[in-house]
């Protein structure tokens, strides 16, 4: 699709961030609609943006424009850098994953500390499972660190290798939010029970050595899967515990073990991924997968 430079006339090809002809940035508004311009490549952005949608720059210190185009014009020109915004590398970055799987939009992690939220902070999203003020990304000595804030539903980052889980962990599985719970001493020695010296007569004890409650959005738990085996493994259609109306799990989507002690979950190579619960900072790895509400975002270093 052709669009018109508004300084020259010349056709030009949309997306393109500056005219060839004039270096005139292109989109400017007209008369009487606000906008920002961004001081680093001259771009025009929305009223209440952050950050420039072209080059990824905090728009803090842009002035809104209006009425005076002629002034605007100036002042964006004046402002292009000598190398074009739309040949840059783009830097770090968190993109949006949709639900089909395809990339939505990207947004700039610039300075040391991102705040995510509904309506607090640097990046907002208008997500009823994210608190007001959710999650913080902090750059320490190059390293970006993902920290969960005082938030009722946390953070969650995709597993890529086994992963240890302590009692009270939470996982994400397809949709399915289970809190994994190790049992105590009274509940794994539990013996056949005596009523007036008459042996009751029930389904044969098993000795668990943990368990996964189902938590619901009501907040409530609903049921619960006692585990028994050193092995288990969590899917649609085969496995221990089966979640067969669950279209976002996979047939064999996750590996529950015990071992010396130890609890440990494995994604089985499932499309959606198993994620769990941040329960402390967590240092992020490029094209590492987190959810914030019910946000899916991958993290990218450029």
């Amino acid at each position: 699709m052709l669009i018109s430079c508004l300084q020259c006339g010349s056709s030009l090809t949309e997306g393109v961030a500056f005219c060839p002809r004039c270096g005139t940035p292109v989109g400017l508004p007209a008369p009487g609609n606000a906008a920002l311009v961004c001081s680093g490549c001259g771009h025009q952005n929305p009223t209440g943006t952050n950050f420039c949608r072209n080059c990824g720059r905090r728009l803090g210190m842009t002035t809104p424009i209006n009425a005076d185009v002629s002034s605007a014009l100036m002042a964006a020109v004046a402002a292009r850098p000598s190398v074009q915004a739309a040949g840059q590398r783009p830097g770090p970055r968190l993109v949006a994953v949709r639900r089909d799987g395809s990339d939505g939009e990207s947004y700039p992690l610039v300075g040391e500390q991102i705040d995510i939220g509904r309506n607090e902070g640097d990046l907002h999203f208008d997500d009823p499972h994210l608190s007001p003020r959710h999650a913080r990304i902090s750059l320490r000595s190059g390293q970006y660190v993902l920290s969960p804030l005082e938030s009722r539903n946390g953070v969650y980052r995709r597993i890529r290798e086994p992963t240890e889980l302590s009692d009270g962990h939470m996982i994400l599985v397809g949709k399915q939010v289970l809190r994994f719970e190790f049992l105590d001493d009274v509940e794994k020695t539990l013996r056949p029970a005596l009523e007036h010296g008459v042996l009751l007569f029930g389904t044969p004890l098993k000795s668990p050595w943990g368990r996964l409650r189902q938590i619901t959005s009501a907040g409530t738990s609903r049921d619960v899967f006692h585990l028994t085996r050193g092995d288990l493994v969590i899917g649609r259609e085969q496995g221990d515990i089966v979640f067969s109306d669950d279209e976002f799990m996979s047939r064999r989507h996750a590996l529950l073990q015990f071992r010396n002690g130890r609890a440990l979950i494995t994604d089985l190579g499932s499309s959606n991924g198993t994620y769990v619960r941040l329960v402390g900072q967590h240092p992020l790895a490029a094209g590492e997968m987190i959810r914030i509400g019910d946000e899916l975002l991958r993290f990218e270093l450029g």
